[in-house]
């Protein structure tokens, strides 16, 4: 059997400009066809929540709630950047003609959560491989309903770095590199089977920003690539033979290493692209300029 039949999972019909991108990606490089959409009819609006899930919604984060909250206040006061902002999914050609479902997911408890049978059925009769932009973390008859299962994107080698967050434990550890897992998921958070993985580099002077912009843009082609592996009648989605421990949060101290250095290379990052000033890193220029060609990349065609 091929991998020819898509579905996408989605938590709203305004999608991020990023993963619209790698979803156009797919489609102009292979031959899959997408003729499903499931949307998430479930709201998260705050003013909807009790006050004690907004209070453990807060301590799940941890120390790195402050931050959470200055980037929610920085976009609310100057847009968010161009990899994030919101597009109506139609935007992309290949999903004209997609049949659309929407459902609210089933709780198990305060993380997982399971989709109803009969839009399992509905999505094991119409496609051969779910791609998952939404829904949070999945169990139940899903991960196993589907020939090629339920793909997902986890910022971050799962053999090394695991957990919530992103780059944030690349870019604390000065790892040279951050990576990108597409993995087909099981029952064990950011442990699934390897379809494809790849890094991105991350430069000494580099904004945690520019290295969370860095690794979207390569979403599309690992997804690509990913489909093609299973299109390989070789090809079997790898088993990790170790993974990396789980981090939810930062700890005080490693808060402060993040903003210390975070805050020094934006700063130094203000200053290069001041015109009376000139960069003293090649690093530096390179970094900028790779920066400018990933926001072009997501303001092109039905994009800008």
């Amino acid at each position: 059997m091929d991998c020819e039949r898509v579905c996408l999972l989605l938590d709203d019909e305004w999608c991020p400009a990023y993963q619209l991108a790698a979803v156009q990606e797919l489609a102009a490089h292979t031959a899959v066809e997408i003729p499903l959409v499931v949307l998430n009819d479930e709201t998260f609006r705050l003013r909807e929540q009790s006050p004690a899930y907004l209070a453990r919604r807060l301590r799940s984060w941890g120390t790195w709630a402050p931050v959470c909250g200055a980037t929610t206040v920085s976009r609310a006061i100057r847009g968010p950047p161009a990899y994030d902002e919101r597009h109506h999914y139609t935007t992309v050609d290949a999903l004209d003609d997609a049949a659309v479902v929407r459902c609210s997911p089933i709780w198990q408890d305060d993380r997982w959560q399971s989709l109803p049978d009969p839009v399992v059925d509905t999505i094991a009769a119409e496609s051969d491989v779910a791609i998952r932009f939404g829904f949070g973390l999945l169990t139940g008859r899903i991960l196993g309903a589907l020939e090629y299962g339920v793909l997902s994107f986890h910022l971050g080698d799962i053999r090394e770095y695991r957990g919530r967050i992103g780059a944030l434990w690349e870019y604390l550890e000065d790892e040279p590199a951050a990576g990108v897992t597409l993995q087909q998921l099981t029952q064990r958070v950011d442990g699934g089977r390897i379809v494809a993985v790849d890094d991105v580099p991350i430069a000494r002077r580099d904004t945690y920003g520019a290295v969370k912009r860095r690794q979207r843009s390569i979403l599309g082609a690992l997804l690509v690539e990913g489909v093609q592996n299973l299109n390989d009648p070789d090809f079997e989605p790898k088993v990790p033979e170790t993974l990396g421990p789980y981090r939810s949060s930062p700890t005080v101290r490693e808060l402060g290493r993040f903003l210390r250095k975070n805050g020094a290379n934006v700063v130094r990052r203000v200053v290069a692209s001041h015109p009376d000033s000139g960069s003293d890193s090649d690093s530096d220029s390179d970094s900028h300029s790779d920066s400018e060609r990933e926001t072009r990349r997501y303001q092109v065609n039905e994009f800008s």
